[in-house]
């Protein structure tokens, strides 16, 4: 009956993130306290939040939150984007080139989302400026942000996950991402210019427009970006070391937070409008469905499933790869690989799988999560921007038809890198 219970409020709640209706850190929270108040779980309490919410991937969302609130504040991120527009020199090419290269970079240490809202108003000027439609330049910038994303443990919501459940470090992320992400990177960069740039002609008047744009007055305070961004390097150079220092994630985000608002003299009031809420409830709600799934033994059920196609580890990881793109790209990165660490943690600890199945996770996800408008959270905020800039709506078929063969390409290239890399027959 338990059994019965958990699995159709599961259900229920992905038709309703599916279907997009309503919020789905509504959903996805409001499905978690039914199960808390049905007490069909003996020890799915309030009191026990601790075993089945991971505070250190909620905390690590938080403290980075704020830090690169306070580092927004200053004008930084504003002053790199028209640096990239005044070096490129009016060469098209070379502009929406570094465009891709400075959003992937920025994408792997902030999160998805801010990296959206960072840069996305450059490009719109940019496209008004040239009279360019702005929907390929939007959607670039998204799926630039996806795949600079994955090369780092806080680069995506889905890492952070992962980071988190598997206890590899940040460098590990680095190490082991990396090579692929730069692979795909430099492919989406050449396909992208050769398709919407490379035939486009505009009049040098617009291009003067644009590189006479005034960088003098956009940082805020040079003092306070002194401070934001030392707060922000010692955040990144703590991660890098946190194995060594033996601090969690969450530990390091929340001291940096801590410390930057010192430093800002900005306190928890002024910044509640920075932290994304729906996101934190988002995946507070996910975790309680998570641990209702595993808490019945739906998760050990999959885990054998999947647990026999291990034959062979390269059709297992196959397997993986494409089940969590196929499906997060329709329902969301971040629910799929909610759902899948558990089945991932049983396949490892039961049956003896591989750790690298967690890469083979990582990459099905972040770049899976591309295809669609619902596959992730920046795609979703690369349309609604979209939308209110042009005042019309981007339908899913238009979002679809510009990311579907880059995200292809991408699961193909990571596929054979896991085959190379990770497989043995």
């Amino acid at each position: 009956m338990e059994r019965l219970f958990v699995i159709v409020v599961f259900l229920i709640t992905y038709y309703l993130i599916i279907r997009g209706k309503l919020k789905r850190s509504i959903v996805a929270f409001s499905a978690g306290m039914l199960i808390v108040m049905a007490r069909v779980i003996e020890d799915f309490k309030t009191s026990n939040v601790g075993t089945y919410v991971d505070f250190n991937t909620i905390g690590l969302l938080i403290g980075m939150m704020i830090v690169v609130a306070i580092l927004r504040g200053t004008g930084f991120f504003e002053y790199v984007a028209i640096g990239v527009v005044k070096l490129s020199r009016g060469n098209l090419c070379l502009l929406f080139g570094s465009f891709i290269a400075v959003t992937a970079l920025f994408s792997a240490f902030l999160d998805n989302v801010t990296t959206i809202l960072l840069f996305s108003p450059i490009l719109f000027l940019i496209s008004d400026s040239l009279d360019l439609n702005p929907s390929p330049l939007i959607f670039s910038l998204v799926l630039a942000a996806n795949f600079g994303g994955t090369a780092t443990m806080i680069g995506d919501p889905p890492n952070i996950l992962i980071g988190s459940a598997s206890g590899e470090g940040f460098l590990s992320f680095i190490y082991q991402l990396a090579p692929i992400v730069i692979v795909v990177l430099l492919f989406y960069g050449i396909f992208f210019n050769k398709k919407y740039i490379s035939n486009i002609e505009v009049q040098k008047s617009k291009l003067k427009h644009l590189m006479n744009l005034d960088m003098s007055k956009i940082i805020t305070s040079k003092k306070e970006l002194v401070k934001s961004i030392s707060v922000f390097l010692a955040v990144i150079i703590a991660f890098i070391l946190h194995e060594q220092l033996d601090y969690e994630a969450a530990t390091i985000a929340l001291t940096g937070a801590a410390a930057a608002m010192l430093l800002s003299g900005r306190d928890f009031s002024e910044l509640a409008g920075d932290i994304e809420w729906d996101t934190i409830f988002f995946f507070i709600g996910l975790f309680m469905l998570s641990y209702g799934l595993k808490a019945v033994g739906i998760t050990d059920l999959v885990s054998n499933v999947i647990a026999r196609a291990y034959t062979n580890e390269i059709l297992l990881y196959t397997l993986v790869l494409w089940l969590t793109a196929i499906v997060g790209g329709f329902i969301g990165a971040v629910p799929v690989v909610t759902v899948m660490i558990p089945i991932i943690k049983t396949l490892i600890a039961v049956h003896g799988v591989p750790a690298d199945i967690w890469w083979v996770l990582s990459i099905g996800a972040c770049f899976g999560g591309s295809a669609t408008m619902t596959g992730a959270a920046a795609n979703m905020v690369g349309t609604a921007l979209l939308e209110r800039h042009t005042r019309k709506a981007t339908g899913f078929r238009e979002y679809l038809r510009f990311a579907f063969f880059p995200t292809v390409m991408s699961l193909i290239m990571g596929n054979i890198y896991i085959i190379v890399r990770y497989g043995r027959w």
